[in-house]
C-alpha cells in the first residue's frame, strides 16, 4: 500500500511523437499498479481532464483523490531532452491550497500548481524542481524515515552548497542537511548514487537500444520507493531494482513496470572506465551546417553533449565557414586529437561521410544520428561499427556510453 502525491500533466513531444496524460504523480501510480493494488494517487487536475485521468485509474487499476484547479499544466517537448514549454506560464500559474495526506507509506513529488503537506512512517521525497527544489520538512511535512530522490542540480541546492561536489560528497551533504536517513543521487545516463548513514554506493546505468527520458525520473521514485517502503528491502538493492525499472520504461515507454521484471529484462550495465566525465573527452560534432535547419541541429547537438560532460569540438562554432585551405586541416586535428565523434548523417552530407570514415580509420567510435536514410545507404558505416541511432535523446546516450568505456 502506497499513497503518491504528484502533478498530472498533460505531455507532448514531437520527435519521437508523445501526447498523453501522466505527469510525476500519474506516471508513478501507473508503473505501480501491478505490483501493489493498493495504490492511491492524490492529485490536482481540471474538469476537461479529469475524465481522462478517470479513465486511465479505472484501467490501470489505482485509486484517485483529485482536487479540481483552473487549468492542468502541459509540457511540450521538441525531442526527449529538449526544455519543455511549459503552459500556463510559471508566472501566471497559481498556487492552490496544499494537499493534505496521512499514511504510511507515501511518495511526495514537488508541484507546479500546489504543494503536499505529507505525515508518514516512510516517505520518499523527489522535489521535481529545476527552479526552486524546497526541502522536504519546510511546509510542515513529516517522516519517521525520510528518503530523498533528487538530480545532481536539486541535490545541491537541497544541500545549500554553490560548490559543486563529486555525487558521493553531494549526498552525505543533503543526507546531513535535510535529516534524511537515505539520498539518491539520480545522475542519468551516469546512473545513480546512494549514500545512507551505514552505507554509500554507486550504480551504474543499464544500456538500452532507446532511451525516452520524459519520466523516467518518476519510474525510478515510485519503484524506488515500493521497495524500499512496501517491501522494506535495503535501500540499495531498492535503488538497483528502480534503476532496471527505469531502463525497461526508457526502453519501451510502458507501465505499469511488470511483476517478472528481473525475468525478462535483463540489460547489461554500463561499464565505465572512471575517467569520464572527470576527465573530459573530447567529441568531434559532424555534420553540415548550410541551411538554418542544419545549424539548429548542430547547435542542440552542442548543447546537449556539453551538458553530459564533453569538451565538444564543433567546425561550425571552432572553426567556422572558409576555403579548404583554411578548413581541412583544422577538422583533421581535431578529429585526430577527439576520442570519438558524433554525426548527424541524414542528407549523406560528403564531407560529413569523409569525417566519419577519418575517424574510423583512426579507429574511434562513431556514433551517428540519423533518420531517413536508406539501409543501403548506411551499409559502409553499419559495417564498420558505427552506432546508427534513429532517436536523438538516444544517440546522446549512447554516445555518452561510448566514452565512459574508453
Amino acid at each position: 500500500m502506497i499513497a503518491i502525491a504528484g502533478g498530472t500533466y498533460v505531455e507532448r513531444c514531437v520527435d519521437p511523437p508523445w501526447d498523453q496524460l501522466f505527469g510525476s504523480g500519474g506516471r508513478a501510480a501507473s508503473s505501480l499498479c501491478a505490483l501493489d493494488d493498493q495504490i492511491t494517487l492524490i492529485t490536482y487536475v481540471d474538469d476537461r481532464h479529469r475524465p481522462a485521468l478517470e479513465a486511465l485509474a479505472a484501467t490501470l487499476g489505482f485509486k484517485i483523490n483529485a482536487t479540481s484547479i483552473q487549468s492542468t499544466p502541459s509540457f511540450s517537448y521538441y525531442h526527449g531532452l529538449s526544455e519543455p514549454r511549459i503552459r500556463p506560464n510559471q508566472q501566471f500559474l497559481g498556487k492552490s491550497t496544499p494537499l493534505v495526506l496521512e499514511d504510511s507509506t507515501i511518495l511526495r513529488f514537488g508541484f507546479l500548481e500546489g504543494d503536499a503537506v505529507v505525515r508518514g512512517e516512510r516517505v520518499v521525497y523527489d522535489p521535481q524542481s529545476a527552479f526552486d527544489p524546497r526541502p522536504f520538512h519546510e511546509n510542515g511535512s513529516t517522516a519517521r524515515e525520510l528518503a530523498i530522490v533528487a538530480n545532481y542540480r536539486e541535490c545541491m541546492s537541497l544541500a545549500g552548497t554553490q560548490t559543486e561536489l563529486a555525487p558521493l560528497e553531494m549526498g552525505r551533504a543533503v543526507l546531513q542537511n535535510q535529516n534524511a536517513q537515505v539520498v539518491v543521487v539520480k545522475q542519468g545516463s551516469f546512473g545513480a548514487t546512494v549514500v545512507t548513514q551505514d552505507a554509500e554506493k554507486h550504480l551504474p546505468a543499464f544500456r538500452t537500444e532507446r532511451v525516452w527520458p520524459i519520466g523516467s525520473g518518476d519510474v525510478f521514485a515510485a519503484v524506488f520507493a515500493y521497495e524500499w517502503g512496501v517491501q522494506r528491502n535495503d535501500p540499495l538493492q531498492a535503488a538497483l531494482t528502480a534503476s532496471l525499472a527505469t531502463a525497461y520504461y526508457c526502453d519501451t515507454t510502458s507501465v505499469p513496470i511488470p511483476t517478472d521484471l528481473h525475468s525478462k529484462f535483463s540489460p547489461a550495465s554500463v561499464i565505465s572506465s572512471g575517467k569520464f566525465p572527470h576527465e573530459q573527452n573530447q567529441i568531434y560534432l559532424a555534420g553540415p551546417f548550410f541551411t538554418m535547419t542544419q545549424r539548429w541541429l548542430i547547435d542542440h547537438s552542442r548543447k546537449h553533449l556539453t551538458e553530459q560532460g564533453f569538451k565538444v569540438f564543433s567546425p561550425l562554432h571552432d572553426v567556422g565557414y572558409g576555403n579548404a585551405a583554411k578548413v581541412v586541416p583544422e577538422d583533421i586535428a581535431a578529429i585526430k586529437k577527439s576520442d570519438l565523434l558524433f554525426a548527424l548523417l541524414d542528407g549523406l552530407d560528403p564531407g560529413t561521410i569523409f569525417e566519419v570514415g577519418y575517424a574510423r580509420a583512426l579507429n574511434k567510435p562513431v556514433v551517428a544520428f540519423v533518420q531517413n536514410e536508406a539501409a543501403k545507404d548506411l551499409k559502409m558505416l553499419r559495417g564498420t561499427d558505427c552506432e546508427l541511432v534513429d532517436d536523438f535523446a538516444s544517440a546522446i546516450y549512447r554516445a555518452t556510453w561510448a566514452a565512459m568505456s574508453l
